[in-house]
C-alpha cells in the first residue's frame, strides 16, 4: 500500500496540532499551490472546538489562518475530504474526538492517533475508527513539540503503520516503526513515563532535600556512576541486583525517609522505594550464592514471585 494523501486533516490544533502544520508546511511544502504531478490540490485543515471561545481559541485560529490552514470548530463534513486524519487532542479527549470523526470519515482513510492514552483507550478508538471505515494508527509522540515541532520522535504501531512511516518521514517527521500490533506504541510511551516520571519525582524530593541542607552540587556529583554507562544499561543493572541487595536497599531507605523528615520533607516517594523493597525481601528471592542474574532472569523472578497482579 502507497500512503499519498492530498488533504491532511489536524484534529486538536494546540501545541502539538500547530507544531505538526508548522512542521508540514515547512518541511513538506504542504502550503500554497499542489507540487508538480500531483493529481489534486494538497490543503491542510483542522478542527478544534476550542476555536474562538476564549483567548487561547482566538490565538490558535490566528496561527492556522497564518498557515493557510482551514480550521473549523465543530466536526462537520470538511473531514470526510481528508485522506489522513492526525488526531492531537489531549488523551482524556481521545475517545470523543474519535467517536466525533468516524462517521464522518472518508473510506479508508488513514487515523494516526497522537493521543497520550493507554492501551485499552487505544482499543477503544481504534474500535471507533474502523466502525467508520478508517485505517488506525498508533503514534507514541516520545519527546516534545514545543522544542522540537514535527521533529518530535514518534513511534508508529498499526496494520499500515510500514507505508505512514515511509511517507512521515518524507514529509518531515521522525517516524519509525515499532510493529504491526495497535496500541503497542502506546504502551511503550506509558512504560517509559514510569521511568521518566518516576526520576522526576524523586529528582523533586532529592534535590529539595539537597538544596537545603547545602550539599546540591554534591549530591549531583556523585551520579558519575551513573553517568558511565547508557541509562538503559543502568536501569537494567538496577533490577538485576534488585534481586539480591533488596534487603540492604531496604534498610537504607528507611534511613533515607528519616533523613528526608529530619529536613522538613514528607517522604512520599521514599517511602513507596521502601515497601516496594520490603516486598521483595518478604518474598525471600536472594539468591544463596549471592549471584547476579539476568536481566531476563530477573525480570522472571520479580514477575513470578514479587510483582504481582492480574
Amino acid at each position: 500500500m502507497t500512503i499519498t494523501p492530498h488533504v491532511i486533516a489536524l484534529l486538536g490544533f494546540g501545541e502539538a496540532g500547530s507544531a505538526i502544520a508548522r512542521g508540514l508546511a515547512a518541511e513538506g511544502g504542504w502550503r500554497g499551490p499542489a507540487k508538480p504531478g500531483d493529481n489534486a490540490p494538497r490543503r491542510l485543515i483542522a478542527i478544534d472546538t476550542a476555536l474562538d471561545k476564549d483567548t487561547r481559541g482566538r490565538a490558535l485560529g490566528k496561527e492556522a489562518r497564518q498557515l493557510d490552514v482551514a480550521i473549523e470548530g465543530t466536526y462537520t463534513a470538511a473531514l470526510s475530504e481528508a485522506d489522513l486524519v492526525i488526531c492531537a487532542v489531549q488523551g482524556e479527549h481521545a475517545l470523543e474526538a474519535a467517536t466525533a470523526a468516524a462517521p464522518l470519515l472518508k473510506k479508508g482513510a488513514c487515523y494516526l492517533d497522537l493521543c497520550t492514552v493507554t492501551g485499552r483507550m487505544s482499543d477503544n478508538d481504534r474500535a471507533a475508527i474502523e466502525t467508520g471505515g478508517g485505517r488506525y494508527i498508533d503514534v507514541a509522540v516520545m519527546g516534545g513539540f514545543f522544542k522540537q515541532g514535527i521533529k518530535a520522535p514518534m513511534l508508529v504501531a498499526g496494520e499500515d503503520a510500514a507505508p505512514m512511516v515511509e511517507w512521515m518521514n518524507a514529509n518531515g517527521f521522525d517516524a519509525r516503526l515499532l510493529g504491526p500490533k495497535p496500541g503497542s506504541a502506546s504502551s511503550v510511551k506509558m512504560l517509559r513515563s514510569t521511568l521518566v516520571k518516576g526520576l522526576e519525582a524523586l529528582g523533586v524530593e532529592s534535590l529539595v532535600a539537597a538544596q537545603r541542607q547545602g550539599i546540591l552540587e554534591e549530591v549531583l556529583g556523585c551520579l558519575s556512576d551513573a553517568d558511565s554507562m547508557p541509562l538503559r544499561d543502568f536501569i537494567a543493572m538496577l533490577v538485576q541486583t534488585h534481586v539480591v541487595h533488596a534487603h540492604r536497599r531496604w534498610e537504607e531507605m528507611g534511613l533515607v525517609a528519616q533523613t528526608l523528615r529530619e529536613t522538613g520533607i514528607e517522604p512520599l516517594m521514599t517511602e513507596t522505594i521502601e515497601r516496594s523493597h520490603r516486598r521483595t525481601v518478604d518474598a525471600g528471592i536472594a539468591p544463596a550464592d549471592g549471584k547476579v542474574p539476568s536481566l531476563e532472569e530477573a525480570l522472571t523472578i520479580l514477575s513470578e514471585k514479587v510483582v504481582r497482579g492480574r
